[in-house]
């Protein structure tokens, strides 16, 4: 694989940083077990340089951040995912979508006595509440002469929210 990771000071109040991964995860040999309710046991498949689950092609992130004040931040965040696989079988219909997300950061740092930084940050998650599943599992099994797959995904929240706050001693 290759990665980057990179960030560029615009001016003092613009940067942009930017990563990026490239990868080919394979596996040279693996063999699924598949139940079989109809005779008992188990069917067994046999794939060769098969693609690794969970293991995106490409993912990449950028974050380009302003200045406007002292001691605050705005910064716009996000993150793109290709297609990836749910099993090792690098079968299409048991995948999770490619999915392009964006947060936005509301930061502002400050200090009174006997404080040496209070922080805080409003975080506005997936800000265009893009659909999407990040994770999920698969599985499939032979009853009533019908081979079945079964897919189940996990919904990431649409827009959202969190707020925090950092002391420092």
């Amino acid at each position: 694989g290759l990665e980057i990771d990179s960030k560029l000071q615009i001016n003092n109040q613009l940067s942009w940083a930017f990563t990026a991964a490239i990868s080919k995860n394979k596996i040279k040999n693996f063999t699924e077990y598949v139940d079989d309710y109809d005779n008992g046991g188990q069917i067994v498949n046999n794939y060769t340089n098969t693609d690794l689950a969970f293991s995106p092609k490409f993912v990449g992130s950028s974050e380009l951040s302003f200045l406007p004040f002292k001691k605050t931040e705005i910064a716009l965040i996000s993150k793109y995912v290709s297609d990836q696989y749910l099993d090792n079988t690098s079968n299409s219909e048991r995948m999770l979508d490619a999915f392009f997300v964006n947060d936005l950061r509301l930061r502002y740092n400050t200090s009174i006595k006997g404080v040496k930084n209070i922080g805080v940050t409003l975080l506005f998650n997936n800000i265009f509440s893009e659909l999407y599943e990040a994770n999920g599992y698969t599985f499939s099994y032979l009853y009533g002469g019908t081979f079945t797959t079964e897919n189940y995904y996990y919904p990431q929240a649409p827009r959202n929210f969190l707020l925090s706050l950092s002391l420092k001693f």
